[in-house]
Order: C-alpha cells, then sequence, then structure tokens
C-alpha cells in the first residue's frame, strides 16, 4: 500500500480495493494490497454493515491439511 492511500481511508469513505486480500496474522485478518493493488476513492455508497457477525473479533488458525 502506498503512502498516500493511508489518507484514502477515513471512517465514513468508500474505497474500490483492487488486487487486495485478507492475511492470517497472529490470528486475526488483515487486508493486504500488494505492489499491483490499488486504493481508489469513489462517490459514496448507501448500505448496511452486517454488525451481528464481526469476523474480526474471531481468532483463526492455519491448519495445514495432507493429501
Amino acid at each position: 500500500m502506498a503512502m498516500g492511500d493511508v489518507d484514502l481511508l477515513k471512517p465514513g469513505a468508500t474505497v474500490i480495493l483492487r488486487n487486495a486480500k485478507i492475511d492470517m496474522f497472529k490470528g486475526s485478518m488483515r487486508l493486504a494490497v500488494d505492489k499491483w493493488g490499488r486504493i481508489e476513492a469513489t462517490e459514496p455508497a448507501s448500505f448496511t454493515v452486517k454488525e451481528d457477525n464481526n469476523l474480526s473479533l474471531v481468532e483463526y488458525e492455519l491448519v495445514n491439511v495432507a493429501e
């Protein structure tokens, strides 16, 4: 993520994330935008956040499955 991209991420802002993914870091989810990714400001979107299923509060463990 470029330094200027951080300024786009403000409460209430609507952004488009391109080539972004969720990484696991110390049991929590982390949004990762690599060098090919982009964060773009866009027109405000109207939606309701589903707050009863907050996946950020869940701790995850990576399990390798042998085939």
